[in-house]
């Protein structure tokens, strides 16, 4: 993996980031589970920031994950998953940064380690694992 407490400025550094909250739920019982039901289903992922100033240059930032999944063909929830994951960052190089700005850059150092927590649980929850796709900006709404 690369060195994702890096950017392209380095001016901010991840100094500490962990899983504040994590919950997964597979309700399918031996007959449901199958590659089918698994495979033909409707993802419903929710993704919220939460920023948090500190005093000399530091923030944090919890991004809350909610995936809702559901067979299309017997109509059944196949799984549930919530994620809360916190990121503690530094800025080295003083700048005119807005909130804003620091959001997008925590959340991509961040979101390498998102991705891997929840292909890992999906995986080992008994389902196909859930590949997350990088994050488009453009379409956050502010």
């Amino acid at each position: 993996m690369n060195n994702v407490n890096l950017n392209k400025d380095n001016s901010i550094k991840l100094l500490k980031n962990f899983i504040k909250d994590l919950s997964f739920e597979n309700p399918q019982n031996i007959n449901e589970n199958n590659v089918f039901n698994n495979g033909n289903s409707d993802l419903n992922i929710n993704m919220n920031v939460f920023y948090r100033p500190y005093n000399n240059n530091f923030y944090s930032l919890m991004l809350r994950y909610a995936f809702d999944c559901s067979s299309k063909e017997i109509k059944k929830n196949l799984f549930n998953l919530e994620l809360d994951y916190f990121g503690f960052f530094e800025i080295l190089k003083q700048k005119d940064y807005n909130q804003e700005e620091l959001t997008k850059i925590g959340i991509k150092m961040l979101f390498p380690f998102v991705k891997e927590i929840v292909e890992d649980i999906t995986r080992k929850g008994g389902i196909m694992p859930v590949s997350l796709n990088e994050i488009d900006f453009k379409l956050i709404k502010n």
